[in-house]
């Protein structure tokens, strides 16, 4: 009686350890799909905490570094701006299905955050205090940026860079 209520405990624990390597490699970027190190993946200047409504971002992994050309440059009412992203092809996997179709196009999402004095009321609070030094790039032009990967929860869970942490105009 006991031998089958251990067999079927070992194929239960198997399965969901299989599981847990399948979701784990398919949703966390891993070779490839954005890179890490400690030198270059800080927040400076405490720039995570002047994200605006920072609840409805889910943290995928908490830094990584992607490339890729800025299709185009979005100034938002919160002081935000967006940079739709075309994603070089080692770092496509970053991209979902909330990031294709309308309106990103199938770009990455990367946001810099309070470059502008925000017009909308309740976003200006998260910018007291701080004063944007990420360089706001054009389109066109080709960028290798840093920051948290997460997926935005009230924007169809598209993913995004936010904020960003550092960016270099190639």
């Amino acid at each position: 009686m006991k031998a089958p209520l251990v067999a079927a405990l070992v194929i239960v624990s198997l399965v969901g350890a299989v599981a847990g390597f399948y979701l784990y490699d398919r949703f966390i970027p891993s070779h490839g799909g954005g890179s890490t190190s400690s030198s270059s993946c800080s927040d400076p200047a405490s720039i995570g905490s002047h994200v605006y409504n920072p609840y409805r971002l889910q943290i995928v992994k908490p830094c990584i570094t992607a490339s890729g050309t800025v299709d185009r440059v979005i100034e938002e009412a919160d002081g935000d701006v967006h940079l739709r992203t075309n994603l070089d092809q080692a770092y496509s996997n970053l991209t979902n299905s909330g990031n294709q179709g309308y309106p990103q196009y199938g770009d990455l999402v990367v946001e810099i955050i309070c470059v502008n004095t925000p017009s909308q009321t309740d976003a200006i609070p998260a910018c007291q205090n701080y004063t944007n030094q990420i360089p706001v790039p054009s389109a066109g032009q080709h960028i290798t940026i840093t920051g948290p990967y997460v997926l935005d929860t009230e924007h169809s869970y598209w993913a995004e860079i936010r904020p960003v942490y550092s960016l270099v105009i190639e």
